[in-house]
């Protein structure tokens, strides 16, 4: 969603998008058709792409499940939704009708916490620039991706 916008403003410098996610293919369609997306996706289930970038993943904690549970709570907010803070990661999940099923759930046990990371690559396959989502912040970076204009100029220094 965000990183559609991103994407189009990335393009008017020259950068291409691609996004990867940790899902199979046909659960990938499904929850973009529901979620759309401006730009190319691409599904890698065991996570091949975000081991070769480096990109960690995190077991389960109390600390990681309370920075989750605290992004809900302000989107809950965000979203004017009145429900309690314990309630909020359903009452926004029920908004578009998408409904995790047990694949899902069974992707969320083997994979636990997949953090996410940016990368400028460059047309050689070197990675120019880079942010891994709690890599500065620890938890509180949850969830916490990077702005259009560090992007932009990431990738305007990058094309000097």
């Amino acid at each position: 969603m965000q990183l559609g916008k991103t994407a189009e403003k990335l393009q008017q410098v020259g950068v291409e998008t691609l996004a990867i996610v940790g899902s199979k293919p046909e659960r990938a369609r499904f929850y973009f058709r529901f979620r759309p997306v401006r730009h190319p996706v691409g599904a890698d289930p065991d996570l091949i792409t975000h081991g070769a970038y480096g990109v960690p993943r995190s077991a389960v904690t109390p600390e990681i499940m309370q920075a989750i549970n605290g992004v809900y709570r302000n989107l809950a907010r965000e979203l004017k939704l009145e429900v309690p803070d314990d309630q909020a990661r359903d009452a926004v999940g029920r908004l578009d009708g998408f409904e995790v099923t047990e694949s899902e759930n069974a992707e969320f046990q083997r994979h636990q916490i997949q953090f996410t990371g940016q990368f400028l690559v460059d047309r050689d396959g070197i990675v120019r620039w880079s942010n891994i989502e709690c890599a500065r912040e620890g938890p509180a970076g949850i969830d916490k991706f990077p702005t259009d204009d560090e992007l932009l100029a990431a990738a305007r220094a990058l094309a000097r």
